[in-house]
């Protein structure tokens, strides 16, 4: 039941958050839609491979000394059955939001009823919440300094955005590869590190230690749900219509600064959210342009769904908990 919920919420996570990668390609008309998603569903799966940093981060959030197997079995299943609800009402909505988030908000609330304040290794899960908070702002500055860069660029070569469309929309497949590569790189692990949490607690390992199978069961899942993302177009028109007017050169700064952000992020180990540091990054190539460029209120919309993601899924981790405990006993 453990892998089983793992790897539901693996793809609903690459079909929530694989059109991170793709709204803007697709929206520049860079990449057809199919061939975008394709491209970005292999790039997911390799993802993963580059490490497993991100993994043992997330499982370190959970004091898994203080749980037998059966208690981490139901902790687990319960923070990603909290998770999964979010992400589904949330793509029902067409909001982009962080999947990574989700998954921090229930492990915390199922920790706290499962084993007391006392299960939860505050020091680390304030490292983890301190890295979701701070890498939209600086995705937002790196989509942003790009877009100026690039803007100064074609300035001194006496061109306008109109006019370079057709050599950023060359680029824009590369920096929209990049995007689904670290998002591999970053959220399948998150899962690795779940399933590795309860592993550890059901066999008595020392450490924590991430076997293979999964970290190829997490790479694939994260691969299908992105593909599967070909059916729906509700976060796609968002990141494509909401939040800026998309030329190449604006989905290329985007796509860039948020792949450099959650690269560093991966190799240093810290979970970053996808969307957050996407749709920051978008913003901020709007902000280059003129704070007029910007849809507020959209931005404003993704902006109240970030705030009660954690809450939510914390208190809907606690009460599937629960009811484990209750058929479970």
């Amino acid at each position: 039941m453990v892998v089983v919920a793992a790897v539901a919420f693996d793809l609903m996570n690459g079909f929530h958050d694989g059109c991170n990668a793709v709204s803007t390609v697709i929206y520049t008309k860079a990449l057809k839609p199919r061939t975008a998603i394709f491209m970005s569903a292999c790039f997911n799966f390799i993802g993963p491979f580059l490490g497993i940093k991100v993994a043992e981060t997330i499982a370190g959030v959970i004091d898994f000394g203080k749980a037998d197997g059966n208690t981490m079995a139901r902790l687990v299943i319960a923070a990603l059955v909290g998770a999964f609800l979010w992400d589904l009402l949330t793509w029902l909505w067409g909001l982009p939001v962080s999947s990574s988030h989700a998954l921090v908000g229930g492990l915390i609330g199922a920790a706290l009823v499962a084993l007391g304040s006392e299960g939860v290794n505050w020091h680390k899960a304030a490292l983890v919440m301190a890295a979701l908070l701070l890498s939209p702002l600086l995705g937002m500055t790196a989509g942003g300094l790009l877009m100026m860069a690039s803007r100064r660029i074609l300035r001194a070569m006496r061109l306008d955005i109109e006019q370079a469309d057709g050599f950023y929309r060359k680029m824009q497949i590369f920096s929209s590869a990049f995007v689904s590569f670290t998002h591999g790189s970053n959220d399948a692990t998150k899962v690795m590190g779940i399933i590795a949490l309860f592993l550890t607690a059901f066999y008595g390992w020392d450490e924590v230690h991430v076997p293979i199978w999964v970290i190829i069961v997490c790479a694939g899942a994260m691969a299908l749900g992105t593909y599967l993302s070909v059916m729906s177009f509700r976060l796609i028109r968002t990141l494509g219509e909401g939040i800026t007017k998309l030329h190449p050169v604006h989905g290329f700064s985007a796509e860039t600064g948020a792949a450099m952000i959650i690269f560093s992020a991966s190799r240093l180990g810290l979970p970053v959210s996808t969307t957050h540091v996407v749709t920051s990054s978008v913003t901020g190539t709007g902000m280059a342009s003129g704070i007029r460029d910007v849809g507020w209120r959209t931005f404003r919309d993704i902006l109240l769904a970030w705030i009660v993601t954690l809450p939510f899924c914390a208190v809907a981790a606690a009460a599937t908990y629960y009811v484990l405990l209750t058929f479970t006993r």
